[in-house]
């Protein structure tokens, strides 16, 4: 009888290793071999489900999706706006490792137009997620892109050690506040 194969759990076991050389070694360390490697697998194998690079790197978006949806979830049920942009800060050791493999996936969908349009895509049903809780703001949606874009640079800073955690998370916590209603009762 032949040995059933669950492709599902293939791909997975391979998109996760995409995930640990990310973090580890960084973009450049993604090659069909190393993956193979790092996974424990044939490189026939992985190129049986991704004949490329580009095909493992565009599957890892879900991956990367799902991590920081634990994120997210990780900061409660109905979390605030401290608490939900918070948690995408890199604050410990499995945070920073997300920041690193963000950052290397951010580098490669820059200069694929297919990759960057899905993140753009997540990206905006993000922004509008942020807005909505900015309820006082006078233009939510700006002020949802100004946090998700300082976001984006605190956890680089964190993570190339520009900035503490700590100075991040005052910075952060300041820009909440301000959008969230000193700036709306200034102006």
């Amino acid at each position: 009888m032949p040995k059933r194969v669950d492709h599902g759990s293939r791909r997975a076991t391979i998109s996760d290793a995409v995930m640990r050389l990310l973090a580890r070694d960084g973009l450049e360390s993604i090659s069909l071999r190393h993956v193979a490697a790092e996974a424990g697998v044939s490189t026939g194998q992985v190129q049986h489900y991704f004949p490329s690079k580009e095909a493992m790197m565009e599957f890892a978006t879900s991956t990367i999706a799902e991590r920081i949806a634990t994120r997210i979830s990780a900061a409660g049920p109905e979390p605030d706006l401290h608490q939900l942009l918070t948690a995408l800060l890199p604050t410990d050791a499995e945070s920073a490792a997300d920041a690193r493999i963000l950052i290397g996936y951010l580098a490669f969908a820059s200069v694929r137009p297919q990759i960057a349009e899905t993140l753009a895509t997540n990206g905006l049903g993000f922004r509008d997620h942020v807005a909505a809780m900015l309820t006082h703001h006078p233009d939510p949606t700006a002020a949802a892109e100004s946090l998700l874009a300082l976001l984006d640079g605190l956890a680089l800073h964190v993570t190339i050690g520009q900035l503490s955690q700590e100075k991040a998370r005052a910075l952060l916590a300041a820009a909440i506040d301000d959008a969230q209603g000193s700036r709306a009762a200034r102006h």
